[in-house]
């Protein structure tokens, strides 16, 4: 058995050389590093606001509080965030980093998975490439439950391929641990969980691991990580689960196109990996290299790199049509990375050599323009007067915070109202107040006690335009106020924006509210 698990892996006889395995780690680390310092530059000035729909500061409302869970999704993304800022000054800058940080790890990932099906310097060009995909790049910027599944997938794919290949007992613990992680993220890697059982099923090889204790041992592991979650969720009788299912009702026409659509985006998103590919590789090959990458999906092999790179999208495009989910196509980040993979595997079998240096300066040159890009976009959105550069979050978030202290000094307590307004008022203001929902407080923010709020007090914050929130917030408070503040920025001086404001005057000694 032993001889036909090893007989799946690449020819590795350069890279078992120790000073070509030195350089290539070399050249990851500092393609990593750059990575971070690119993305974390597009973060700080390529926004005026965190993301628009509210996403990355409803993570950090959520990390306020560790809990087993959230009402919307498991607590990943939510523990990554409140750890985060923990050590690290709430900020466009620490929340770049964040996020350019959680990708360079899912590529930390995709080395380790892309040198066990390739020699090492295809496996460099894997990575490069999947470097330039939007799940690692633009999108994985917006961190939220589908950016962290980024980090993690990567692994688990990438340890279960080890697992699947040595029968190492670390391995499958590991293995065990990288999908429970995913299982955190969002319930939607139960397609990548399915994957990697039908992989290890349909190769021969693999399958005759099922006859140890090894592939046990990693679901053991992953199953008592999953425990604690589990029995939280268990107990909800209005959680994630519900939440999901109430996502769920669009009409069977509907989600046949949200499939088609998916399925689309997945071959869509790796075309810059492609470009890159075609850039690296000899040109009496670049031809037949470059068919081979952009129609491997549709080239069905019995091979471990099909299945592991394909599965994810045949199963989430079932799974939308049976079930109506309002499956989006950015549910597929992490799907790129396995597809890069399978390309780059597929534009080796043709035979084609790669030029690593052409590699180096089209993926430079890709940064370069990148770095010159990102404000360029700015000024652009800013000249459109759009909401995410305009919009005055931080700016209201100082002013609310200044008229707490003038009127009742310390620090403000707690927030609630417009919900994307509240957690961005707890993330930006200075005292960084907590948040709590009072829309459905046992449900949202089970951790706030509303007979401790009304102790130590807090502010209601609602949009102008958001009537049901005003007329909430008059239940709770007959004090309010107007707020009106505008965002300048680069030389633009943009339209102020209304708000309202209502006040719960703390009912005890201000430095029980700083407590």
């Amino acid at each position: 058995m032993t001889e036909s698990i090893a007989a799946l892996r690449p020819d590795s006889s350069l890279a078992d050389a120790r000073p070509w395995a030195l350089s290539w780690r070399v050249c990851i680390c500092l393609l990593l590093i750059v990575h971070v310092s690119v993305w974390t530059w597009v973060g700080v000035v390529g926004r005026s606001n965190l993301d628009m729909p509210g996403d990355m500061v409803e993570a950090y409302g959520w990390g306020q509080s560790f809990e087993w869970g959230y009402f919307k999704h498991p607590p990943l993304s939510a523990w990554i965030v409140g750890a985060w800022f923990s050590i690290v000054p709430e900020g466009h800058l620490g929340y770049a980093v964040l996020a350019a940080l959680n990708a360079a790890v899912g590529l930390a990932g995709i080395a380790v998975l892309a040198r066990r099906l390739l020699p090492p310097d295809w496996a460099l060009l894997c990575v490069a490439a999947a470097a330039l995909t939007p799940g690692i790049t633009t999108l994985a910027m917006r961190f939220n439950a589908n950016a962290v599944l980024v980090s993690t997938w990567p692994w688990a794919i990438a340890m279960f391929v080890r697992m699947m290949q040595d029968g190492r007992r670390r391995d499958a613990v590991m293995c065990g641990v990288a999908c429970a992680l995913a299982m955190l993220g969002k319930y939607y890697s139960g397609v990548l969980l399915a994957s990697l059982l039908i992989c290890g099923l349909m190769l021969p090889a693999w399958r005759q691991r099922f006859a140890t204790l090894t592939p046990w041992l990693a679901i053991a592991t992953m199953l008592v990580c999953l425990a604690p979650h589990a029995n939280w969720l268990l107990a909800q009788t209005d959680g994630p689960i519900q939440y999901a299912q109430a996502a769920a009702h669009e009409g069977h026409a509907a989600a046949t196109m949200r499939a088609l659509h998916f399925g689309l985006a997945q071959w869509l998103f790796p075309l810059l990996a492609f470009g890159l590919l075609a850039l690296a590789v000899d040109r009496d090959r670049r031809g037949a290299a470059v068919l081979a990458a952009l129609t491997c999906l549709v080239r069905p092999r019995r091979e471990a790199v099909w299945f592991l790179a394909v599965m994810p999208i045949v199963a989430t495009m079932a799974a939308t049509m049976i079930t109506g989910a309002r499956t989006a196509s950015v549910w597929g980040l992490p799907i790129a990375a396995g597809v890069s993979v399978l390309a780059l595997s597929r534009a080796r079998g043709t035979g084609a050599r790669i030029d690593l240096q052409r590699a180096a300066h089209g993926l430079i040159g890709a940064w370069l323009l990148v770095v010159v890009l990102a404000p360029m976009l700015w000024l652009y959105s800013a000249r459109l007067g759009s909401a995410g550069a305009s919009e005055p979050r931080e700016e209201l978030a100082a002013e609310i915070d200044k008229r707490w202290q003038q009127q009742f000094g310390g620090r403000l307590p707690w927030v609630t109202g417009t919900r994307v307004l509240a957690e961005s008022v707890a993330f930006y203001a200075s005292s960084h107040p907590r948040y709590w929902s009072f829309w459905n407080t046992a449900l949202e923010t089970p951790w706030a006690d509303s007979a401790r709020v009304f102790t130590d007090g807090g502010v209601v914050i609602c949009a102008d335009t958001d009537t049901l929130c005003a007329d909430h917030a008059a239940e709770w408070s007959p004090h309010w106020q107007n707020i009106t503040v505008a965002k300048h920025r680069q030389g633009f001086d943009f339209s102020p924006r209304h708000y309202l404001m209502f006040v719960l005057p703390p009912k005890a000694p201000i430095l029980l509210a700083n407590h």
